[in-house]
């Protein structure tokens, strides 16, 4: 496992346990009209959320659980597969690169504008677009090396991550 991944695995736990701590009191608070509201979970919830997405995407990439579809590429020759392969990994690593350009430009648009509820930059939460572009910029980087040196990146069914 990679030291990426080691990394990333308690701060996505955390933060996963800080938005159902966060959505349990906001709920409770609800119930017992006492109890100070807590107006900004919801958007405290959305942000949270969107920032474990941002990080679990390096991970899933990692593990090999991201999301492909295989039944065209295996229908190919040996020598087409690893071509598409590397045609994949090229594809991802632009995607990955406009994520990173992009997720910079938009962070510094938002730098002064605020949440609604919370009053935190809006470029704290934007900033979650080009990790998660890094994050896949470098996985995919590594699976590009392991497909050019002849592995095609795949585990065999069954097998643990």
């Amino acid at each position: 496992m990679s030291l990426i991944v080691k990394a990333l695995k308690p701060i996505i736990v955390f933060l996963f346990l800080l938005m159902t701590l966060i959505t349990f009191a906001a709920t409770v608070a609800r119930l017992f009209p006492v109890l100070p509201s807590l107006y900004w979970a919801g958007e405290a919830t959305r942000y949270l959320n969107f920032w474990i997405t941002c990080l679990g995407i390096g991970i899933a990439l990692h593990l090999g659980a991201h999301f492909s579809m295989t039944m065209l590429v295996d229908a190919l020759p040996r020598p087409l597969q690893r071509a598409a392969a590397v045609a994949s990994h090229v594809g991802v690593l632009v995607l990955a690169a406009v994520l990173i350009y992009y997720g910079i430009d938009m962070m510094a648009w938002n730098f002064d504008q605020l949440s609604a509820a919370m009053e935190v930059p809006m470029s704290y939460v934007y900033a979650g677009i080009p990790v998660c572009g890094a994050l896949v910029l470098v996985q995919t980087l590594i699976s590009l090396v392991g497909v050019l040196r002849g592995r095609d990146g795949r585990r065999p069914e069954g097998a643990a991550p």
